[in-house]
């Protein structure tokens, strides 16, 4: 959802930069290693589109029922969402990076976990107090803003649900995935770091 991806991009990118932390701190840059590259890489190829695949397809939902349809959306917002998406994802990273080279491990753990507990209090909650209300909501735009009422329940057979299912199976495996290469990565990177102190002892 537009609303809460912001948020949602930048706690995935802070994921991934935590999962490789042991890289972070012994390389000299912060962005030139895979760690980086992987994670930009993940987050424009398997996380910004599919953002935008949910916005052109369900754009009432995507929007949390801001918009009515497609024809609603202005461009400018499309092109924003495109965009933050993605530069959420790197400022996520950017922050949680910087933290671990200077030893704030505390303050890094926290950003994924602050940009997710923000991400959920709009699902849940909103900025009226709807937010579950609408993430659960299986009609339209035009059913929503008319007043029609449908069960939760309803939402677990909406094209929404299956559409969240079909892209679960690819942003899932991928993202855990990441998480695992980067922790491999992270315990070589540490081994090779105490080797390398130890010739020199």
């Amino acid at each position: 959802m537009v609303q809460v991806d912001i948020f949602w991009s930048y706690g995935l990118s802070a994921g991934l930069a935590l999962a490789g932390h042991k890289v972070l701190k012994n390389t000299k840059s912060w962005y030139n290693n895979e760690i980086f590259l992987f994670s930009v890489l993940w987050t424009a190829c398997i996380f910004a589109p599919s953002g935008l695949y949910l916005l052109w397809t369900n754009p009432a939902w995507e929007t949390m029922f801001v918009a009515r349809n497609f024809e609603s959306l202005p461009p400018w917002l499309v092109a924003l969402f495109a965009i933050t998406n993605v530069t959420q994802g790197v400022l996520g990273f950017y922050v949680t990076a910087k933290l671990i080279r200077a030893d704030k491990w505390r303050a890094a753990v926290w950003q994924p976990i602050w940009s997710h507990m923000a991400m959920f209090f709009i699902l849940v909650v909103g900025w009226d107090g709807t937010g579950y209300r609408r993430f659960f909501y299986a009609g339209t735009g035009e059913d929503w803003h008319t007043g029609v009422e449908y069960p939760i329940t309803a939402f677990f057979s909406s094209p929404i649900f299956y559409a969240l299912l079909i892209l679960g199976v690819f942003f899932i495996p991928s993202y855990l995935g990441l998480v695992r290469h980067f922790m491999r990565a992270s315990t070589v990177s540490e081994a090779a770091r105490a080797a390398s102190t130890s010739v020199e002892k």
